[in-house]
C-alpha cells in the first residue's frame, strides 16, 4: 500500500522500485560554512571511498566484495595485481553488473577516434573483450575534489594532463570532452593530446565477476 498524490493505493507488487542519491563528491576541507565539505552528510556513501554496507545480492549472498570499501580489484581484493579497479558505488544488484577501470593509462597521447579504437581492443586476462572508453559521468564519478588532481588518489593514483571521455559535444561534434587534473574541458577530436582510461560493465556472478 502507497500514497499516490491523496489517494491511497493498494498493490501486490513484492518489491518496490528504490533510486539512490549521488556519491560524495570527496572533498573534506570546508572552505565556508555551507559549502561541499560542509555538508558532508550529503551523498548515499559514508564517504568517497567507503560504502554505507557491503555490496550483495538481491537475495542476500555475498559478492566478491564483503568489506565496504568503495574499490577493490576483481578479486574483492586491494592489490590490485591485474591493475583492475571495480568501482562498488555502481553495483546495480538487479542486473548484477559494476563498473571496473583499468588503473592504469594507454601511456601514449591518441587523437579521439585512436582512443576509441584503443579501449575496444583492451585485453586483460580473461577479460579479453568489452573495454571501452568512458563517457562523461563514468569519468566524473571517480573523480574526488579533495585532492590537487581528480584522479591522484589509490587505488589510482594518476597525474594526468588529459583523459578522454567518449562523449561529444552536442554543439560542435568537432569536439569531446576531456579531463584534466583540475579541470573538464572540450578538446577538438583532432588533437593528439590526451590519454585514456579503459572501462568495462563487469557482470556479478556468484562471489566472482567475468
Amino acid at each position: 500500500m502507497y500514497t499516490y498524490g491523496n489517494k491511497i493505493v493498494i498493490s501486490s507488487a513484492t518489491s518496490v522500485l528504490k533510486s539512490s542519491t549521488l556519491m560524495p563528491s570527496g572533498q573534506t576541507t570546508v572552505y565556508r560554512t555551507g559549502d561541499d565539505a560542509d555538508t558532508s552528510s550529503e551523498g548515499r556513501a559514508t564517504d568517497f571511498f567507503t560504502l554505507n554496507t557491503a555490496p550483495v545480492h538481491a537475495d542476500g549472498s555475498a559478492t566478491a566484495n564483503t568489506t565496504t570499501n568503495r574499490f577493490t580489484d576483481e578479486l574483492g581484493g586491494q592489490t590490485y595485481t591485474n591493475d583492475i579497479v571495480i568501482d562498488w558505488s555502481t553495483y546495480d544488484n538487479v542486473a548484477e553488473t559494476v563498473l571496473g577501470y583499468r588503473r592504469t593509462l594507454s601511456g601514449s597521447t591518441l587523437l579521439w577516434n585512436d582512443a576509441i579504437d584503443g579501449a575496444l581492443t583492451v585485453s586483460i586476462g580473461s577479460f579479453s573483450t568489452g573495454w571501452r572508453l568512458p563517457n562523461f559521468m563514468e569519468l566524473n564519478n571517480i573523480c574526488c575534489f579533495e585532492n590537487n588532481g581528480r584522479f591522484n588518489y589509490a587505488p589510482f593514483n594518476l597525474t594526468v594532463s588529459e583523459i578522454w571521455s567518449s562523449t561529444t559535444n552536442p554543439g560542435s561534434s568537432s569536439q569531446a570532452y576531456a579531463f584534466q587534473s583540475l579541470n573538464t574541458i572540450l578538446r577538438g577530436k583532432t588533437s593528439s593530446l590526451p590519454d585514456y582510461l579503459p572501462v568495462r560493465t563487469f557482470t556479478v556472478s556468484g562471489t566472482s565477476l567475468t
